[in-house]
């Protein structure tokens, strides 16, 4: 009976402190550009700890929880990664709004409040194993993973005790089967794209009344900027100027370097062309090519329709710095008014669809 009451007592403790155990981790926050203005890692911190009621994070603990906020495409992305001491991804989760960043910070603190929680589905901590005292009495020995009681299934072989079944848990990748790229592989697979735009555009002050005419570009877009080359060809409505019957053109190259602020955008413009006039008098002089050169700005908004395809519209203005007009008779620049000649300032109006690549 002493024997057996000296076991009991050696086993006490080691009772009394298999009761629950809080999880606790430790919290990386990344912040990418565009979005320095969201709640800092301390808000996240404390509205996981609000949510749990106490404050689940420690700088020594072997588990990372990483939360990485990006920006893309007038949305906010919130990616959430729990990896073990190697970098493995144990679990993941993510969010996406077109709302405020405070409100998608305290919807993750959820998500991770909830997984820390829910301490069944997180590892034990990689700690030395206590010494133990083995009863004196084989049979007053608790059953165990490593010790199954009679009746009881052992664990599969080479799988540890108490851990869960690959595949089971949300986000853990099966075996053989790579992890999911981490956050900083994302955010730079979403820095930079490559998106080729159509569309119509009408202008006024680049040839004698109205042209209208269509525009191709080509852009090269990080987050928030961006810089675009674009063609366009416009042709002018008004086929009489004054009494001269003549058919008027243009063709232009404008560069553009944009910075985008959720939809909206703004630009400066560099533009260079050139304006064709065709008469149809015979007694008039023939086609005349006159430079164009200016510099303005732009302002625009982008409507995304999916994650490939969005619409676009733009108004601009731009200075003229080459003057081009156009003459009734051709060599008689010096002596003769022109009968039409650019503006000062010429407007735009554009309207197209742009697809990612």
């Amino acid at each position: 009976m002493v024997a057996a009451l000296a076991a009991q007592l050696a086993a006490a403790p080691v009772r009394a402190d298999s009761g629950p155990r809080r999880a606790s981790a430790r919290i990386e926050l990344t912040r990418g550009p565009g979005t320095e203005r969201c709640p800092d890692e301390q808000f996240l911190r404390a509205e996981t700890a609000r949510r749990m009621g106490f404050d689940p994070f420690d700088a020594e603990v072997p588990l990372t929880v990483a939360v990485s906020i990006e920006q893309g495409e007038g949305e906010l992305i919130a990616s959430i990664y729990l990896r073990d001491r190697r970098g493995l991804v144990l679990w993941a989760d993510g969010y996406r709004t077109r709302g405020d960043c405070k409100t998608l910070l305290s919807t993750a603190a959820l998500s991770i409040a909830v997984q820390l929680d829910d301490t069944g589905e997180l590892p034990p901590p990689q700690a030395a194993p206590a010494p133990r005292e083995e009863p004196a009495t084989p049979a007053e020995a608790g059953c165990s993973p490593e010790r199954p009681c009679a009746g009881q299934p052992a664990p599969p072989p080479g799988e540890a005790p108490g851990a869960r079944p690959p595949g089971k848990a949300p986000g853990v990748p099966p075996p053989g089967k790579a992890p999911p790229p981490s956050s900083a592989g994302q955010a730079a697979a979403e820095r930079f794209r490559w998106t080729v735009g159509a569309g119509a555009t009408m202008a006024l002050g680049l040839t004698p009344g109205v042209a209208v005419g269509p525009t191709l570009a080509v852009t090269g877009r990080w987050p928030a900027w961006s810089i675009a080359l674009e063609a366009r060809g416009l042709s002018s409505l008004s086929t009489t100027v004054e009494d001269v019957r003549v058919a008027t053109s243009a063709l232009t190259t404008n560069a553009a370097l944009c910075l985008h602020r959720h939809f909206l955008f703004a630009c400066g413009v560099g533009e260079l062309g050139m304006l064709r006039a065709v008469p149809e008098a015979r007694n008039v002089a023939g086609s005349l090519l006159n430079l164009r050169a200016g510099i303005g700005v732009r302002a625009g908004v982008t409507l995304p329709f999916s994650e490939s395809l969005s619409g676009y519209g733009t108004t601009e203005a731009v200075q003229r710095l080459v003057d081009s007009s156009v003459l009734r008779y051709k060599g008689n620049a010096k002596s003769e008014r022109p009968v039409w000649s650019a503006p000062a300032i010429a407007v735009a109006f554009g309207m197209g669809l742009q697809l990612n690549l």
